[in-house]
């Protein structure tokens, strides 16, 4: 078994997608944990404090007003559902983006799926309250699906003539 090698320019912008989806995963992660330890009154107490300087010059600023307006809406059964939601997603990011850097043919598939059923969770999202940060990132994960599809073209033709472990140029 060999890591991933990027070959191309194409490929070197999947690989830097790979891990950009790879390293969220990880903050996810580790974001499911702080929930599961930290209660939703704290965070909302230590956003007020991080963001009061930036609120007192600009009190429509939108990011402020949305993190503020976002933890005051975590009530228990809602932080249950993010740390699960959070740590679900995690995963399904991790074991995708390992697979796919070690040249693991399961991967691939596993990719297309699990994306492009969390890309339908995002879709559904915007047709219910309009994010531009949820259309960036559905933008975004088109594009990586649309590179994931690529590779595995190319992984496959690998794999049926026994070179699973070289990668295409």
């Amino acid at each position: 078994m060999s890591w991933y090698h990027p070959s191309s320019i194409l490929d070197k912008i999947f690989e830097g997608g790979i891990i950009i989806k790879g390293v969220t995963g990880g903050l996810e992660f580790i974001g499911g944990v702080f929930l599961l330890f930290v209660s939703p009154a704290s965070i909302h107490k230590f956003l007020s404090i991080v963001t009061q300087r930036e609120l007192l010059e600009d009190p429509h600023d939108k990011i402020a007003n949305l993190l503020l307006h976002a933890t005051q809406h975590i009530n228990s059964g809602g932080k249950t559902f993010a740390i699960a939601y959070l740590w679900l997603h995690a995963t399904i990011k991790l074991i995708a983006v390992i697979g796919i850097l070690r040249n693991q043919l399961w991967a691939y598939p596993f990719s297309l799926l699990t994306l492009g059923l969390l890309m339908l969770y995002q879709i559904y999202s915007l047709s219910i309250k309009f994010s531009a940060g949820m259309l960036i990132l559905t933008i975004f994960d088109v594009f990586i699906l649309a590179l994931i599809l690529r590779e595995y073209g190319k992984a496959r033709k690998l794999h049926a003539n026994g070179q699973a472990t070289a990668r295409p140029s």
